[in-house]
């Protein structure tokens, strides 16, 4: 464990957070040591951030994974009726601690009044839920399964983004080098009467407002890699390095068999999973009914949720291809440049121009490689448990 760097936080499981606020002290992980080889230990708690290790981290070492984990050992072995005995305690414990006021004239009998009003509201929820409950330990073992395999996939798709900010910002800093020059022609172009105040003053403009773009850029860069920091088990100010990202392959994406992707993300889906656990947990008629066209609404829109994703991973495909020719085009654009700059027919500023030109096509291959990686991760995502489908009331 690196001293300073993996931290995990006590408090309640929070079932939804994608990350946390920073933890107040260094703990290792929960799992024991044999669980993992010496050398994927020393990998996992190394200074680097490496795509193929974000799933393992997470399970390691995010903290409402952690959380999740231990709130789930009171869940442990545990059926519909233990779960509901929970709530039926919870409002028995808050009834016993209500005091009504019996003084009209104190200060403070209003606040207390509604205290203990709201004090026996909430022991009444908390009785209906018990009435209405259909969660058992796997029920809660699957809701905290889905929250582990979201936060992969998020994190995956943190990871992506923050590439193509790192690309956008190294554009960026070219684009600002270009936009200098031009400011600097506009105003000895206006010095020899070869352009008007307003020409300056437009140049101006342009790179003040690129100057702000940036800095609004290096921030929402800042603030993905403290979220990718705190959700892999770093410190939010930590500085891991950041590993490279892989390639989608062709020949997986025309191996896709969408029909049976579709039935897959059926059986796979957690929300699916969840549902019909409680279905058959619950013992309301009305509740049962519910669940059902529940039930059967989720099967419908899984299937379609895999189907436009496959269609943004085709279309992810398509524009990365068509950014590789553009990119060719500028090249040849390019070579062009290099022969008038030689031959004296093209300027300094015209050679920059054509340059960043370049750059930003290069930068859109890039930046479209990420793009359809994000589409096959989140292809993959739906398919393997996470498409897209209604939970229960």
């Amino acid at each position: 464990m690196r001293k300073g760097t993996r931290y995990a936080a006590a408090g309640l499981a929070c079932l939804l957070s994608i990350t946390a606020a920073a933890p107040v002290w260094a703990a290792a992980t929960d799992s024991p040591e044999f669980s993992r080889t010496a050398e994927e230990w020393a990998r996992l708690q190394d200074n680097t951030l490496e795509y193929d290790e974000i799933a393992d981290l997470i399970h390691e070492y995010n903290v409402t994974v952690l959380n999740n984990r231990v709130s789930y050992r009171d869940y442990l072995g545990k059926d519909r009726d233990d779960v509901a005995q929970r709530y039926r305690d919870a409002a028995q414990e808050l009834r016993d601690n209500i005091q009504y006021p019996d003084d009209p004239t104190d200060v403070s009998y209003a606040t207390m009044l509604m205290a203990a009003r709201m004090n026996e509201t909430q022991a009444n929820t908390l009785e209906e839920q018990a009435d209405n409950s259909v969660d058992d330990s796997q029920s809660i073992y699957l809701q905290y399964e889905m929250v582990e395999k979201s936060l992969v996939l998020t994190t995956k798709l943190n990871r992506i983004s923050y590439q193509q900010k790192l690309l956008a910002n190294a554009l960026n800093q070219e684009n600002r080098a270009l936009q200098e020059a031009l400011y600097q022609s506009a105003q000895v172009q206006a010095s020899v009467g070869m352009a008007t105040q307003m020409d300056v003053l437009s140049a101006k403009q342009a790179l003040e407002e690129l100057d702000a773009a940036i800095i609004s850029d290096l921030r929402d860069t800042q603030t993905l890699k403290q979220q990718l920091c705190l959700a892999t088990g770093w410190s939010y100010d930590a500085d891991p390095v950041f590993g490279e990202l892989p390639l989608v392959d062709y020949a997986q994406i025309s191996a896709i068999d969408l029909a049976a992707d579709q039935a897959a993300a059926i059986e796979n889906n957690y929300t699916l999973k969840i549902n019909q656990r409680k279905f058959d947990n619950s013992t309301n008629a009305n509740t049962k009914e519910s669940l059902q066209t529940t039930i059967r609404d989720n099967r419908q829109n899984i299937a379609s949720d895999v189907s436009t994703k496959y269609q943004s991973l085709l279309q992810a495909q398509a524009s990365y291809e068509l950014a590789l020719a553009q990119q060719q085009v500028e090249a040849q654009n390019m070579a062009a440049m290099e022969r008038k700059l030689q031959t004296g027919t093209a300027s300094q500023l015209e050679y920059k121009q054509q340059s960043y030109a370049l750059s930003a096509k290069n930068t859109a291959v890039e930046t479209a490689a990420l793009s359809l990686l994000s589409a096959w991760e989140t292809y993959n995502g739906a398919v393997n448990g996470l498409a897209s489908a209604s939970a229960s009331s």
